[in-house]
């Protein structure tokens, strides 16, 4: 009579085998609970790339932040030189009504009060409109201060013909090259639109110069989001737990597992039976 005894795995093996799969299943476990492969280590040229991109995505942030906080500034003091732009014009209405002939002088007079008055807002206005607490229409951004494009981009002070925000000083003094005109007679009524044409064209003047800027910084702003959109893409890719694939490596390396505790366990029940055969 003969006996044939077979075991799959020695004591020794099944062991091994049951340790392998334990840390295989806390590998994808850690995957799982983290997002990222980088917790492991399972590719280490992918985690290698991942980091680069990383870096690069940080300074990718830094720049959209400085056009986003270029943005915010162009259009502060865009509604600040509308609110301007907006006074100057009631301002000739008032005196188009000043020069008119046959005025009575006492009309003539509460015009002109009523356009001192109007016109002192001006320089109120220049003097509330700041961005973190730099004053933008008093003529501060302009000349060696003006705001170059690639200061923006790169935070020197260098302008290699990206455009600039100037912005020239808005108070009365310099748009009305001296005092406020006045409406007390038909004559300085109409001097006074001349000289109100001449401002209002100063204010077109820098309005059109801030919506350049303003363009050159939405440009930039769409281009660097998208490079960063497509960066974090590319990042997620290396980096990212395909969730599928761990869940099926999951369920894979706990079916192993169970198999290995079952064949270690059928080894134990029959080593002592062998024992006693060949005792």
């Amino acid at each position: 009579m003969s006996i044939n005894v077979v075991s799959g795995f020695s004591s020794s093996q099944s062991s091994q085998n049951l340790q392998a799969t334990s840390e295989k299943i806390q590998a994808v476990i850690a995957n799982l609970v983290s997002g990222s492969t980088a917790q492991t280590g399972d590719n280490v040229a992918n985690v290698s790339v991942a980091t680069q991109l990383q870096s690069s995505l940080s300074g990718l942030r830094q720049l959209s932040e400085n056009l986003s906080q270029a943005g915010s500034l162009t259009q502060v003091a865009e509604a600040g030189i509308g609110q301007v732009q907006n006074t100057l014009q009631q301002l000739q209405s008032l005196a188009r009504q000043a020069s008119t002939p046959d005025l009575s002088d006492t009309d003539r007079n509460a015009l002109n009060q009523q356009f001192q008055q109007l016109a002192a807002s001006i320089d109120q206005t220049v003097n509330a409109v700041t961005f973190n607490g730099q004053p933008l229409l008093n003529g501060k951004v302009s000349g060696n201060q003006a705001i170059s494009f690639d200061s923006v981009l790169s935070g020197d002070n260098s302008d290699n013909g990206g455009g600039e925000l100037s912005i020239p000083s808005l108070s009365t003094s310099s748009l009305f090259g001296g005092q406020a005109p006045s409406l007390s007679s038909a004559d300085s009524a109409q001097q006074a639109l001349a000289t109100l044409g001449n401002a209002l064209s100063q204010v077109t003047n820098v309005l059109g110069g801030i919506g350049a800027f303003q363009q050159s910084v939405d440009f930039a702003s769409a281009t660097v989001d998208s490079a960063g959109f497509n960066q974090q893409a590319a990042m997620s890719n290396l980096s990212d737990t395909d969730f599928a694939d761990a869940s099926s490596q999951l369920s894979l390396a706990n079916v192993q597992q169970n198999s290995a505790i079952a064949l270690a366990a059928q080894g134990n029940l029959l080593n002592p039976a062998l024992l006693q055969l060949i005792g």
